[in-house]
Order: C-alpha cells, then structure tokens, then sequence
C-alpha cells in the first residue's frame, strides 16, 4: 500500500505507534527493551520511506538504504536521542533525494522545517512510559506526513534531469495529443 497522501502517510504513523507494544512484547525478551525499542524504530523508519515511495522499485531501493545505513548508526549510537536525529535526516534524504523532486532550496527548507518540527513534536510526547513512546513516533510520523500537503513536489524520475526543458515539454504535450487521439 502506497502511503504517499497524507490520510495514508497519518494512518501508517498510528500503525507504528500502536505497533511499539507488541513489537516490545516479543522482541524485548531477545534483544532487551533497549535494543528493542532501536531495532523497531529502523525497521519502522525503512517501512515509513517504502510506504510513501511512488513506486515499488524505488520504494525498495530507499528502504534498503535506510535499513543499511540506519542499522550501522543503531551500532554505534550511544544513545536514543541521537538514533533518532540520525534517523530523521536519513528519512529526509531517501524523501528528498531518492524518491520526491523539489527544488533544492525549497528541499532542503522542507525538510529541516519537518524533521525540526517531528522532532520537536516527538520530544514533547516522549516520557519514560510506553505510552509516551508510542505518541512519541506517532507524533514525528504524523508531522513527516505534512510533506504531502506542500505543493511544488513531484516525484523523482531518473534522467529527467539531464534532459532539456524544451524537450521534456514537448514530449508531455506529444503525449497528452497522442491521449487524445485515441
């Protein structure tokens, strides 16, 4: 299921609060509550950039980056609040420079005014209760789904950069004369 809409993007933020606790209910006993709780918020942040990807190929692709690089700053992180930071800015760059299309400036705007404010947002709800973790990445996924209400965001297409502006408009307009051919 694609989750890049904002209901969609809303929705699998209360999915991955919920799921915390029965994440934590089985893993726990393996790994400890710690480990737990750092191996579901990688798992939860590569699921996040699947979801909202355009398409599945790309979706897969981000993910596995985001899993990689996530789970090697997992390893050497010494504490929650920098995991998440690191894991912010990996869920901004596979958004930003895998799978979405913005101007550079207006990117990079979007997307330290959305990891600040998830964050922020986050640290508000967090508490030392289960519940305020589970708010807690409620809370940030429900600010990282605000991405799809600004507008000026398309979908990154591999090689459109290198082609000429003129070029690209005329095949759109071939293509949009051609569908109304048939």
């Amino acid at each position: 299921m694609h989750c890049n809409t904002f209901v969609r993007s809303a929705a699998f933020a209360a999915a991955a609060g919920c799921g915390v606790m029965p994440w934590l209910l089985v893993v726990a006993p393996l790994f400890g509550v710690h480990g737990a709780l750092w191996f579901y918020l990688v798992v939860v942040s590569a699921a996040y950039v699947a979801a909202i990807a355009p398409s599945l190929r790309r979706g897969l692709g981000a993910c596995m980056l985001v899993l990689m690089l996530g789970g090697g700053i997992a390893a050497v992180a010494s504490a929650l609040p920098e995991l998440a930071v690191a894991l912010a800015v990996l869920l901004a760059l596979a958004r930003s420079g895998c799978l979405y299309h913005a101007p550079p400036g207006r990117a990079v705007a979007v997307e330290i005014g959305l990891i600040a404010g998830g964050l922020l947002f986050a640290r508000f709800l967090a508490g030392s209760s289960l519940l305020s973790v589970m708010l807690a990445l409620w809370g940030f996924l429900l600010v990282q789904s605000v991405f799809f209400f600004i507008g000026g965001v398309g979908e990154r297409r591999p090689g459109a950069a290198h082609q000429d502006p003129f070029d690209a408009a005329y095949e759109r307009a071939k293509a949009l004369l051609d569908g109304l051919a048939v």
